[in-house]
């Protein structure tokens, strides 16, 4: 494929709905999307990056038109993209997760640390607690996304997994494995076993990646840096100016 050519991926009962960008040829980059999204969130980035990586970006287990389950699990979901890239022949990768992605990502770099070179953790926190409660409830709230215009998108790309009102119920498995799995996916210690250097970025004021959190990642993961992005909450929106920093940023990271 030249690189300004992409894959959908085949649909099948089993494998993540993806796409796919670029020249296989050169350095896999698998772009992991936050909870509640899809292969979508990435797709103001996948030209630019796939100038010089070959680009995966998967939709979620659970998500979208990938396969729907019951109950969410990061190593259900890390699974899901290592029997992804298995398919695809990808052996190693560097890995870009947004928040759930994020924390997929370092999943995968702890349980598969042969599969993944560089990381960027976008907006993501190994962990939560009781003070971040509030944060996440509003998440599960339909009216949290409205005010964030995204209803009709959720709409539209989550109607495979059960209708037009199925995205609130993925948000909710979303928000239930957070809060059950956070607690326990990566100590403070397992962030010291951590092989792949990452890039950590945060804004100032998110409420659930506190930077402290985010100072932390950046001091127990060898070879690490920190990117805070000023008067930013979760919802970075990457866009404009942030847009094209945001990729240059990413791009310097992973050389």
């Amino acid at each position: 494929m030249s690189s300004s050519t992409s894959q959908k991926g085949a649909v099948s009962p089993d494998r993540l709905d993806f796409r796919t960008f670029g020249d296989r040829s050169r350095p896999a980059l698998t772009l992991l999307h936050a909870g509640g999204m899809t292969y979508l969130e990435w797709q103001k980035f996948t030209k630019p990056f796939s100038e010089k990586y070959f680009v995966i970006t998967p939709t979620a287990l659970g998500h979208g038109a990938s396969p729907s389950v019951e109950t969410l699990s990061f190593q259900a979901m890390s699974e899901a993209v290592i029997e992804l890239l298995d398919s695809l022949d990808i052996e190693r990768s560097h890995f870009l997760g947004s928040s759930m992605g994020g924390a997929t990502a370092a999943y995968i770099a702890l349980t598969a640390p042969e599969r993944v070179d560089k990381l960027v953790l976008y907006r993501t926190n190994f962990r939560s607690d009781s003070s971040m409660g509030r944060a996440l409830d509003a998440m599960t709230d339909p009216e949290t996304w409205r005010a964030w215009g995204l209803e009709t998108f959720m709409r539209q790309q989550h109607e495979p997994q059960g209708g037009p009102e199925a995205w609130q119920q993925v948000t909710r498995r979303v928000i239930d494995m957070v809060k059950s799995e956070k607690k326990v996916l990566v100590s403070e210690d397992d962030l010291d076993r951590i092989q792949s250097p990452a890039l950590v970025v945060c804004g100032d004021r998110d409420p659930l990646v506190p930077l402290t959190d985010a100072m932390l990642m950046y001091e127990r993961i060898a070879g690490s840096a920190l990117w805070v992005v000023p008067s930013a909450t979760h919802v970075l929106q990457i866009d404009s100016l942030r847009r094209n920093a945001f990729t240059d940023e990413v791009l310097n990271w992973l050389g």
